[in-house]
C-alpha cells in the first residue's frame, strides 16, 4: 500500500546567530492521496498559522518529495510512502 506522509515542520528558530538555527516538526500524518495531503496541510496553515484565504500556496516536487515554499514560519513537506 501507499500512502503519503504530510509533515509540518516550524522554521521560528530561524535566522538567529550562525549556529543556532533549528528546525523541528510540528506534525506528521499519514494520508491516502497526495491531494488529501495537500489539502490538509492547506487546512491547517489557514486554521493554525493565520493564512488568508486568498494566499496561494505553492507546491514544488523536488529530489522524491513535495515541499511548499517558506511560509514565515512553517513549511510543508509530503513524501511517498510504501507500507508493507
Amino acid at each position: 500500500m501507499i500512502i503519503f506522509r504530510c509533515t509540518s515542520e516550524n522554521l521560528t528558530a530561524l535566522g538567529g546567530p550562525m549556529g543556532s538555527e533549528r528546525t523541528w516538526d510540528n506534525w506528521s500524518r499519514p494520508f491516502r492521496s497526495l491531494s488529501a495531503a495537500k489539502a490538509a496541510a492547506e487546512a491547517d496553515y489557514k486554521k493554525t498559522c493565520g493564512g488568508k484565504p486568498e494566499e496561494k500556496i505553492i507546491w514544488t516536487y523536488e529530489n522524491d518529495h513535495w515541499h511548499t515554499q517558506d511560509l514565515r514560519f512553517v513549511m510543508y513537506n509530503i513524501r511517498r510512502e510504501v507500507v508493507k
